[in-house]
């Protein structure tokens, strides 16, 4: 596996997450959901090549927990990261896969590599975190980044993007997001509409062909999420950027009102109650773009 050269400037956080911090415990706690939507795509899509000899990027690639499953049924692999914390992890990962041609740092808004190069692309919770405070209000960079997808990828290939589902409340989108609702309102504004992600991905010349919002299943582990003492532990909060937006006096509060649940306890039925909201919705919207003929 091979390293392309690395930009002069090391990001290692967001607008607002430390993904050097959050990659300490990225792995334990997130599931890759949506692998069957993204192989299904590349495999019916016009790029004229069977699933198994189709060239992926993985645009903002984390950890790799995504390229872990779906590496053995494609071609090849190429991962790019905003994060050296994050790369770190995913190069520990694939550095004798011969599959993964390279791990790199990069920046999804100018991709490091030439028009048409890739048979398919998939971008996995990274549209919420691209955005500047100036950016946000037009999506700008979310704009940029569908465009330079559209630039490598080869016509007939797909792009398939995902990102936190805002429908029908963020509030619901976790058992515990209701508690803390001023880093709900920080959320929201973050996290793309589904408008907003189909004209971003038609301005770039994309036809949409799918949009899916899977239910019941959860981007979170099961182990850790059904977990309510994990509110307490920085380690498990590490593995969800929303709690980046919860200030000190909202987390006291939180934990608080988890606690005294737990002590008199309601706790297991309350958190049925708020799951069953977010398995009626789902927690993440996948978008499919095709690049025409």
């Amino acid at each position: 596996m091979a390293s392309a050269a690395q930009p002069t400037k090391q990001a290692d956080e967001t607008s607002f997450v430390n993904y050097m911090d959050a990659s300490k415990s990225y792995d334990l706690a997130r599931e890759a959901l949506g692998c069957d939507i993204i192989l299904g795509a590349m495999a019916t899509s016009g790029c004229g090549k069977p699933l198994h000899q189709q060239r992926l990027l993985d645009a903002g690639c984390g950890t790799g927990n995504y390229i872990s499953n779906v590496v053995e049924q494609v071609g090849s692999v190429v991962a790019q990261d905003f994060s050296e914390g994050m790369l770190d992890k995913a190069r520990a990962k694939f550095g004798d896969n011969p599959k993964v041609e390279s791990v790199d740092q990069g920046d999804c808004c100018t991709l490091p590599y030439p028009d048409g190069g890739f048979d398919a692309i998939m971008n996995n919770q990274v549209v919420q975190h691209i955005e500047t405070d100036e950016t946000r209000p037009t999506r700008a960079n979310l704009k940029k980044s569908m465009h330079e997808a559209f630039r490598v990828l080869k016509p007939g290939g797909v792009c398939v993007v995902s990102t936190r589902s805002k429908q029908p409340d963020y509030a619901d989108l976790y058992w515990y997001t209701v508690l803390a609702p001023k880093a709900v309102a920080k959320m929201k504004e973050r996290v793309p509409s589904v408008d907003d992600l189909k004209s971003s991905f038609e301005a770039a010349g994309f036809e949409v062909t799918q949009c899916v919002c899977p239910k019941f299943k959860s981007i979170m582990h099961p182990a850790h999420y059904h977990n309510p003492k994990g509110v307490f532990e920085a380690a498990w909060r590490r593995g969800e950027s929303w709690w980046s937006l919860v200030d000190e006096e909202e987390l006291k509060s939180l934990q608080d009102q988890v606690q005294a649940k737990i002590d008199d306890g309601s706790i297991d039925q309350w958190m049925k109650e708020r799951d069953v909201l977010r398995t009626n919705a789902g927690q993440t919207c996948f978008m499919v773009g095709t690049k025409p003929l």
